[in-house]
């Protein structure tokens, strides 16, 4: 597996990890390989994810960001590009929670039967 991938799949388990402990995050930029070979965040950045590496000179970048319960990261180093999402450990658990069940129970009525 790709460091790119490798990297994407770290931030996605860690945002899923934050969101399954209810803590709301604000949308994030995590820029990696700028000029000194450090680790730059940004915050709520408008900007798209290449105009960011290219601005600062990254060898990748990733967007973290949460809608509608989903949990989504995005990627995007030179031309390749991926995205993973799911749905928040918490939205899962009240789709199932409050989903209607498949079955329904019929009465049985004993004298009817006989």
């Amino acid at each position: 597996m790709s460091q790119f991938i490798e990297n994407a799949r770290e931030i996605f388990e860690a945002a899923e990890n934050s969101a399954a402990a209810g803590w709301a995050s604000a949308e994030y930029t995590i820029l990696m390989g700028a000029p000194r070979g450090g680790i730059h965040m940004i915050a709520n950045s408008d900007w798209s994810l290449s105009a960011l590496q290219q601005e600062h000179g990254a060898q990748a970048a990733y967007r973290v960001s949460q809608a509608n319960g989903r949990v989504i990261v995005d990627g995007r180093e030179g031309q390749r590009s991926c995205r993973m999402e799911a749905d928040s450990v918490n939205r899962t658990a009240q789709f199932l929670l409050n989903a209607v069940p498949a079955w329904h129970a019929v009465p049985c009525y004993a004298g009817l039967l006989a």
